[in-house]
């Protein structure tokens, strides 16, 4: 009998220390999630009218944000516990910062530090061309990644406005804009707002009112979709594993660097994350990072792929997609110009160059079509001379001494223009001088453009 009421005893006590040590758990649970705390913030680079995401814990509690300088703002969009958006407001500190959210009397500091970005269009191109309906205007400066429309002169007097959604690239160094229908055709100011309304004129371009031809399948560009569907990225949690079996790579040439663009749905701003298959991390939003923030409405987002990814996809691996608050309907890659020449060489006077060299195994040039050289950067004014190898003068564009001798302007890093029938016959004629180049350039490629 006393055994038994040891045992009933030892039974009751351990169901109460069960009991008790729930009802702490579950206690301690709700406290934890109940803490404030920051964890992330996105994008860190910011600007007046930029839209800001903030996760962490405690949040629906936030009374204000406040920013670099002390500037707070109390018009807060709580999503949830864990996830909130803010815009950023004028007069923050140029310097930079962290950002510091209160809730209830307490408050909690970002473990990041924002920077303040400072937009400065620099260059235009292409400045020797027309530029046809469906063709861009390629802009080049920097923290152009907070340019929000572009405003064209329009054929009937009123300005046709491009927003940031339909651009068909936006980067922080590099903005490439389609020429709208409607434009007036002739010399325009292409003018770019950013998201804090501030305006900017660039410098005079050549509009045409002609419309520039492309197909379904690439939009008139040059990438080839690898991945369709419609995929809802719902939060966090919900990963995205796309095997290679879910990607069709066939007839692309991998490497570090190509170009990779996705294509969503994105009606209330989201957050996108991309990993290769062994989670490594390619550099997303152009600032190291594979996450970025994408304000409502934008529907597209491109970034070079890593090395990393070159060698996941190429022993058969997939990608990683996440993030929340998306539908993700398309993955592309870059198809690349035929390159006839990589390297790196500073011309000097003059530079032999042999049909040997040139990599003619994926086309074969003909008069009329556009070969690009490609530079290294320069801050200054270069000079560049092309001749075919019989030193006959293909026409580059007006300016310099000569149409075959011109002078680059700092930070014009390539260049465009349509083969001769000289060049042709000399690229083709598998002398030991197929171009003759010269001046004072670093060129580091030249390609083809094909249709």
């Amino acid at each position: 009998m006393k055994k038994y009421i040891t045992g009933l005893l030892a039974t009751c006590l351990t169901a109460l220390a069960v009991l008790v040590m729930s009802s702490c758990s579950h206690d301690d649970a709700v406290d934890a999630n109940q803490l404030l705390e920051v964890k992330s913030v996105l994008p860190t680079k910011v600007m007046e009218g930029q839209v800001v995401t903030i996760t962490g814990t405690g949040l629906d509690g936030a009374t204000s944000v406040v920013f670099p300088g002390n500037v707070a703002v109390n018009n807060i969009n709580k999503l949830g516990n864990d996830y909130m958006t803010v815009t950023t407001p004028a007069g923050i500190a140029a310097g930079g910062g962290a950002i510091i959210v209160e809730a209830n009397g307490e408050s909690a500091e970002a473990p990041m530090r924002l920077t303040v970005g400072d937009p400065a269009p620099l260059r235009v191109a292409p400045l020797d061309q027309p530029i046809k309906i469906n063709e861009c205007v390629e802009v080049y400066g920097k923290d152009l990644e907070f340019m929000t429309k572009a405003y064209f002169p329009g054929a009937d007097g009123h300005e046709v406005v491009v927003n940031a959604n339909l651009f068909r690239r936006k980067a922080t160094g590099a903005l490439s804009i389609y020429s709208p229908m409607g434009v007036k055709a002739g010399l325009a100011q292409v003018v770019l707002e950013d998201c804090s309304g501030k305006k900017y004129s660039l410098p005079e371009v050549t509009l045409s009112d002609e419309v520039s031809g492309g197909t379904e399948e690439t939009g008139g560009e040059r990438y080839v979709p690898i991945w369709q569907d419609d995929v809802y990225i719902y939060d966090w949690a919900n990963w995205q594993y796309l095997s290679s079996d879910q990607l069709n790579l066939e007839g692309i040439q991998l490497r570090e660097g190509l170009m990779m663009r996705l294509t969503f749905d994105n009606p209330d701003g989201a957050s996108v994350c991309v990993c290769d298959a062994n989670w490594g991390t390619p550099n997303v939003d152009g600032q190291g990072n594979n996450t970025v923030w994408v304000a409502a409405g934008t529907t597209e987002l491109e970034f070079p792929i890593s090395q990393g990814m070159v060698e996941t996809l190429t022993a058969g691996g997939g990608i990683i997609i996440g993030g929340g608050n998306y539908t993700l309907k398309k993955i592309e890659l870059f198809r690349e110009y035929p390159t006839l020449w990589s390297g790196e060489y500073t011309t000097g006077w003059w530079w032999y160059l042999p049909a040997s060299e040139l990599d003619l195994s994926g086309i074969t040039p003909e008069a009329g079509q556009i070969i690009r050289f490609t530079f290294a950067h320069h801050d200054a004014p270069q000079t560049f001379c092309l001749c075919d190898g019989w030193w006959g003068a293909p026409y580059i564009r007006d300016g310099g001494e000569s149409d075959n001798n011109i002078v680059l302007s700092a930070g014009e890093d390539f260049l465009e223009f349509e083969i001769s029938e000289g060049m042709a016959a000399t690229m083709n004629g598998g002398s030991e001088t197929a171009l003759i180049i010269g001046g004072d350039i670093t060129i580091t490629k030249i390609q083809i453009k094909t249709d």
